[in-house]
């Protein structure tokens, strides 16, 4: 978290096989008597604790590579076209 306040872009990239337990660790679970955060939430919490007053902006995207797509989790599964520049 520190890198991405200093200016950088931060990434979190779960991959595997499935069953491996990839959504468990982004997404957290509860087991009944305690409630296990996944490393969404633990970033998120990092991330609006050390913005405290500051005025940046926070965006945020989540896909999912699936059979060679690329979907857009927070827009209905929407078809992404993935766009690659010259560098």
């Amino acid at each position: 978290m520190e890198t991405a306040f200093n200016g950088s872009n931060a990434l979190v990239f779960a991959y595997g096989q499935t069953g491996s337990g990839k959504t468990h660790t982004m997404m957290g679970y509860d087991r009944g008597d305690t409630v296990i955060p996944g490393m969404y939430l633990l970033a998120a919490n990092d991330i609006f604790n050390n913005l405290g007053q500051d005025t940046r902006k926070v965006g945020v995207s989540f896909y999912e590579i699936y059979c060679g797509k690329l979907l857009d989790l927070l827009n209905n599964k929407e078809l992404v076209h993935p766009r690659e520049d010259k560098n």
